[in-house]
């Protein structure tokens, strides 16, 4: 980037609306280029003061409606307040502190006919409705904290692009049409003529208990610390609260070589834990060569999988991984007992069961969050999204399968079953001869008749009798705690854009299922798609895997087909990593766009494992790109324009540019400008 536009007067915007002094700020020799943070930290993406003075403006316009209304006093009550519903208001306003649930400190002058009001904060505030069944409904909406007006103002639009939904407006009401329930808020004909709610207060009890539910608002809508307040003429007087820090942490990565606490090995064991899902010991014993006996006698040593950096690693302390503590923990049952397992009664459910769909044992998993489809864009209905899904369990092999369902219904569980031995049948020529189940959906008529159909035999457990389903029980705990450790730790470095929605679990799932069948068995050192296909494995699937939930950087579309992007372009966008596709290479990652949450395969991927390139707040697209738009606009050579004399007429025209920094449209023009000529 030049010094040459720093001639420029201090009031003149460069590069999409940055300061002069932003940009000497940002050309001091000693600035790292290299940390995104730092340089987000000194630009602004939102115009507050224009924001604020739209607000007030509102409040303005309709304070001849409300303004005789009594108050109670010289000091406002929260309590007696109005909120009202405006489609016009770009924020929420409140002149309130006690209805933040989280909050920023700010000083944001804004300039008024006869005076100058002040906003002193910004955060998330939360407001009570009544919904049409009569029951209250709790909204947070992100809003500005000025002391000076006398109401409270609710944008809808702001709560409906963070959290879904949409509100339709009627001669006598608006209807807000939340995921949950729905909202009808009275328009006072005859008095305010405004849709104006009377009792939106919520107690500090309610906000206590409410408060650490609710996800900031401030995150969501690109307004925070870092990527607004740098660029406005404000003071940010303090950083988030200790509450906000409190309910939504983020974490640096422990696995990161700053950290002196962990030695070297230990760091490379984490790395290795955290791709796998497997606890410590056991990717120590993949590191390590493993000696096998078989009943006659004969000892098998196998390589190690798995070649550490550190070796080390093979024999180190075990690290204490948080993630796993998070979404592992259980309640301490006093007066335990050891119990030894009964030679006799082992594997008693799948014995003699020595070919692959011999004995199949499913089972149902329910999840209250909806989780979301893997195509599309992320934005179906509840109701259109997986509630959970069936589980199978193979005997033999000791493979798992999982079938997500929008519905847990005989249709789609048969439907799913119909998958499963498809896919089946496809990797090893297998056939499903018996199933084993509860007596829930498996014991459906419509199941029992695809059975039937299909010559496989069924048996159940008994009422109350899960032990008696163990294999499908303890598949669904270990895929389950698997893909809880992979969402918590992605969510303790990552919060920004959507990377920490709990609707992502049915990717977690999957990719759970995809590790486990590719994880050597302790005891006889093959994994479970090695004893379904009987081929022998190298294992390079499973050494090219990558931390569930971590940002992938993918090349740009053009690039990926041979096109030409412009010099000072990004070759490349920030995506998430959500595990590989069941209808591709491992060499294939599915990556999750931030902006469209849309799903796709992508082959030209770079993985960050330690969450190095994300903060809290993620990357500010805006800022970046006026930075490369004001690069190439202002900063390119040129060559002289066309000159044409006093009659019009052309005399010079400057030479094409080469047909190398040319994509196909320019190709195509430049040869019809050539025939033309």
């Amino acid at each position: 980037m030049s010094r040459r536009n720093s001639k420029r007067s201090n009031g003149i915007e460069l590069f999409g609306g940055l300061l002069k002094s932003t940009l000497d700020d940002f050309l001091r020799v000693d600035r790292d280029y290299l940390q995104l943070p730092r340089l987000l930290s000194k630009f602004k993406s939102i115009d507050h003061q224009k924001n604020i003075c739209s607000c007030i403006a509102r409040v303005a316009a309709l304070r001849g409606t409300f303004e005789n209304r009594p108050v109670g006093g010289g000091k406002l009550d929260p309590r007696s307040v109005i909120l009202i519903w405006d489609t016009g208001a770009s924020y929420g306003l409140t002149p309130f502190r006690s209805d933040f649930i989280d909050y920023v400190e700010c000083d944001i002058p804004v300039r008024d006919v006869t005076k100058v009001n002040k906003v002193i904060g910004i955060g998330t505030t939360l407001h009570k409705f009544t919904d049409t069944d009569g029951k209250p409904v709790f909204i947070p909406c992100v809003s500005y904290h000025l002391p000076q007006t006398d109401v409270r103002l609710f944008s809808p639009q702001t709560y409906h692009q963070m959290h879904g939904g949409y509100s339709e407006v009627y001669a006598e009401s608006i209807q807000m049409k939340l995921r949950t329930s729905t909202i009808s808020i009275t328009i006072e004909q005859g008095l305010t003529n405004l849709p104006v709610v009377h009792d939106s207060f919520v107690s500090e009890k309610a906000k206590r208990g409410l408060g650490p539910l609710m996800r900031s608002g401030l995150c969501r809508t690109r307004i925070s610390v870092l990527d607004c307040f740098g660029g406005v003429d404000t003071v940010v007087s303090s950083v988030i609260t200790q509450s906000e820090q409190t309910f939504f942490p983020c974490f640096p990565c422990v696995g990161d070589s700053s950290n002196e606490n962990l030695t070297s090995p230990q760091r490379e064991l984490l790395l290795w834990h955290w791709k796998l899902g497997i606890n410590m010991y056991r990717v120590q014993e993949l590191m390590r060569e493993r000696t096998f006996e078989e009943p006659l006698g004969k000892r098998t040593v196998l390589p190690p999988i798995i070649k550490p950096k550190f070796p080390s690693a093979r024999n180190c302390v075990i690290p204490v991984c948080q993630s796993c503590l998070l979404a592992r923990a259980r309640k301490r049952s006093p007066n335990v007992k050891r119990s030894s397992v009964i030679p006799e009664s082992e594997g008693a459910l799948s014995r003699d069961r020595y070919e692959v769909g011999d004995f199949v044992s499913t089972d149902q998993f329910i999840c209250k969050t909806p989780g979301r489809l893997p195509e599309g864009y992320g934005r179906e209905s509840n109701d259109r999204r997986f509630q959970g899904g069936t589980i199978y369990n193979d005997a033999a092999s000791g493979l798992i399968w999982v079938e997500n369902q929008v519905s847990l219904g005989a249709n789609e569980t048969v439907m799913g079953k119909a998958r499963f031995e498809q896919w089946l049948w496809d990797m090893a020529y297998a056939e499903v001869k018996h199933y084993h189940g509860d007596n829930g959906i498996f014991s459906a008529e419509e199941y029992r008749q695809e059975c039937m159909d299909k010559g496989q035999s069924q048996s159940f457990s008994g009422v109350g009798a899960q032990h008696q389903n163990a294999r499908a029980e303890r598949a669904i705990q270990t895929i389950m705690y698997m893909a809880r450790s992979f969402m918590v730790h992605s969510s303790l470095h990552w919060t920004d854009r959507g990377s920490d929605d709990i609707s992502l679990w049915p990717f977690a799932v999957k990719h759970a299922v995809w590790l486990y069948n590719r994880v050597p068995n302790r005891l006889s050192g093959l994994t479970p798609l090695e004893l379904l296909t009987k081929s022998k494995a190298d294992h390079r699937d499973l050494l090219r895997t990558h931390v569930w939930g971590c940002p992938a950087i993918v090349l740009d579309p053009k690039l990926q087909n041979d096109h030409k992007l412009p010099k000072w372009n990004r070759r490349a966008r920030v995506g998430q990593f959500l595990g590989y596709s069941d209808e591709h290479s491992s060499l294939v990652a599915n990556v999750r766009h931030l902006s469209t949450g849309h799903v796709s395969p992508q082959f030209h991927v770079v993985f960050d494992d330690l969450f190095e390139t994300v903060i809290r707040n993620g990357d500010n697209d805006a800022v970046v790109n006026s930075i490369c738009d004001g690069l190439f606009n202002r900063n390119r050579e040129l060559y002289v324009e066309d000159e044409f004399d006093a009659d019009d007429m052309l005399i010079y025209k400057p030479p094409p540019l080469h047909e190398v920094w040319l994509d196909e449209t320019g190709r195509r023009q430049g040869k019809e400008d050539l025939l033309r000529q």
